[in-house]
């Protein structure tokens, strides 16, 4: 069996010996009073080159409170375009990928019945040469339906899915897209294999299967059979297309690598990862890394691979790129958004504006006047965090609606930190808003439990030893899969290089007289120069698995029942607390009973509606 602790210990020592040359190439950019430092990093470009989108989750329209990530998808179609232009006029190859999850998280994407029907046609004007699907396409039957009749048809022969199915109408599994494909590139000439993997995701609905990567790999005798069909002197370069995170807390690509490794020892092999919402970039060996590129149409990202030169340092690049403008027209080497503007990316801006306007996306429910409510900008007990508006003011407004049910004075409401996917920024609150900060519909139930019981839920979901991967925000996924480790010593850390006085006035003088905004920082194994942008770095706070709106009353004796009431999709969850309690449910009780579908979202927009914020 492969011991992935010799393994990871064998890459850290690589490692090791890259940062030692990165941390001093970085020192000397940085300290040098003399060095040059524009507002934005170019990108690296060489033999074969990717953009790599992931998790946009129907940000289409850009994100119109936050210029730093304000470009639509019609910009970044004509982004694309030019970028094509570039590559074909060096003889270089360009390659487009996408990595999953197109539903849930705007309200362009989920305000229509079933979502995604106007999303999707907007999605698919860009020409993609490698996609896969997400967990998003499986959680609801209408979604995969759309994603096999829809996308696949549209993407046929580039949408690939190795160990997720489709079950047809008459009780058929089939796959969702190809299971590979082999091809030669365009400029370059380069012969490659490539698969589609989606995590060991269990949550899919009863029309869809998905197989384990290692299940897959063990037992379906097509994948290494495909292997042996292109032996090393056939491929050029191996590139796998997940949705899966890159991270090492996560072993999946880990043991495919390892595999995959038997059959090309030397091989070039490129990865590309999502789900958990993150910028990262991990170097798996000498001739293969690993890119992941952020969330909600904040990132495009980048990275190249010179396929002749001996020397690492030279060999990859990598480059995440803010969604605006700017960063489109600085990397297309074109300075007027007139002539950078292409015809389809006109038209696909229009079409998202039309769209908008249809689905009455811009019209105000309410005002947020006051402030900004953060995820986990500020701490969670800060009055501008957003899970306190939501246990302080918010859930307490929920009512039952069914009157078939008996109710107790007191209660307790608990929610999932991962049913909030955005902050809630200042200005006009619309329906947009709603699905941005809170696109899902799952139904409310109850349990009656005594008091000293009902208490106890919420700590234990947070206590250090519960792992709910699904529970929290995406990008704090690693943090709740490691709250005993010594994470941060498993990955290497880079120095925080701050800018110099020198580099700042370069800055601030620079053509665009541009400003260090808050944005990300990315650190990765290439170091911490990866962002296009540099950006003043944000503090993310941590947030616990679950939070609770408590409306008890003093003194209390701990066996009065009380109701305790939450998301049917933590029911599981739930239910696993009252076993580590030895707490055991009254035979006519051991069901949660309905007590409203009135969603998250619906009681922000009533609450903003009738009081604002």
């Amino acid at each position: 069996m492969f011991d992935t602790s010799v393994y990871r210990n064998l890459v850290l020592a690589f490692l090791a010996l890259v940062a030692i040359s990165q941390v001093y190439k970085l020192y000397h950019v940085y300290s040098n009073n003399n060095s040059q430092i524009s507002a934005l990093r170019d990108l690296t470009w060489s033999d074969i080159n990717f953009i790599h989108t992931t998790d946009t989750h129907g940000w289409y329209s850009g994100h119109l409170n936050q210029k730093i990530y304000s470009a639509d998808w019609g910009e970044f179609i004509s982004f694309t375009s030019r970028l094509k232009e570039i590559a074909n006029e060096n003889n270089q190859d360009l390659l487009l990928i996408d990595s999953g999850d197109r539903h849930d998280g705007n309200g362009l994407s989920d305000v229509t019945v079933p979502n995604g029907v106007k999303s999707l046609p907007i999605f698919m004007k860009e020409d993609y040469d490698l996609l896969t699907i997400g967990n998003h396409e499986l959680y609801l039957w209408e979604n995969s339906r759309q994603e096999y009749e829809v996308l696949i048809e549209h993407f046929k022969g580039n949408y690939l899915s190795s160990n997720v199915q489709f079950k047809l109408d008459n009780g058929t599994f089939v796959s969702f897209g190809d299971k590979f494909k082999y091809f030669t590139t365009p400029n370059q000439k380069l012969n490659v294999l490539s698969f589609g993997f989606l995590f060991d995701f269990d949550r899919f609905n009863d029309h869809s299967k998905v197989t384990s990567i290692k299940e897959v790999i063990d037992n379906e005798p097509w994948f290494k059979e495909i292997l042996k069909s292109y032996p090393p002197d056939k491929v050029d370069l191996l590139l796998l297309v997940t949705h899966v995170p890159i991270s090492r807390s996560w072993p999946e690509l880990y043991y495919l690598h390892t595999v995959l490794r038997e059959f090309y020892p030397t091989t070039k092999i490129q990865y590309f990862g999502g789900h958990s919402h993150i910028r990262d970039f991990i170097v798996l060996d000498p001739n293969a890394t690993a890119l992941q590129s952020g969330r909600y149409c904040e990132t495009i990202g980048w990275t190249s691979i010179n396929l002749t030169t001996e020397k690492f340092d030279d060999r990859y690049s990598r480059t995440y790129i803010d969604f605006n403008i700017d960063s489109f027209q600085h990397h297309s080497k074109i300075t007027t958004k007139s002539l950078f503007d292409t015809e389809r990316g006109i038209e696909v801006s229009n079409l998202i504006k039309t769209t908008r306007k249809e689905l009455k996306l811009n019209d105000p429910i309410g005002y947020v006047k006051s402030s900004n409510y953060y995820i986990d900008y500020v701490p969670i007990t800060d009055s501008k965090n957003i899970f306190h508006l939501l246990t302080k003011k918010i859930l307490p407004t929920l009512v039952t609606e069914n009157e078939n049910i008996t109710t107790h004075d007191e209660r307790i409401i608990i929610i999932n930190t991962g049913s909030i996917r955005y902050d809630l920024y200042k200005g006009a609150y619309t329906i947009d808003s709603q699905y941005i900060v809170s696109p899902f519909e799952n139904l409310w139930v109850k349990l009656t439990l005594p008091k000293g019981i009902a208490i106890q839920i919420a700590p234990i979901l947070n206590d250090q030893g519960y792992i709910a991967k699904h529970l929290t925000p995406p990008h704090h996924m690693d943090d709740a899969e490691n709250k005993n480790s010594l994470k941060r010593q498993t990955r290497f850390r880079y120095p925080v290089l701050d800018l110099t006085e020198a580099d700042k006035q370069t800055i601030k003088n620079s053509k665009k007289k541009a400003k260090l905004t808050k944005g990300y920082v990315t650190f990765d194994d290439l170091g911490h120069d990866g962002d296009d942008t540099p950006h003043k770095a944000v503090v993310n706070f941590p947030i616990p698995n679950v939070v609770d709106s408590q409306e008890l009353k003093k003194g209390t004796p701990n066996d009065e029942l009380v109701d305790l009431v939450f998301y049917d999709f933590i029911q599981k969850d739930i239910f696993w607390a009252l076993q580590q309690l030895n707490y055991t449910l009254e035979e006519d009780s051991n069901e949660p009973e309905f007590y409203s579908k009135k969603y998250l979202g619906t009681l922000l927009n009533e609450y903003i509606k009738d009081k604002g914020l």
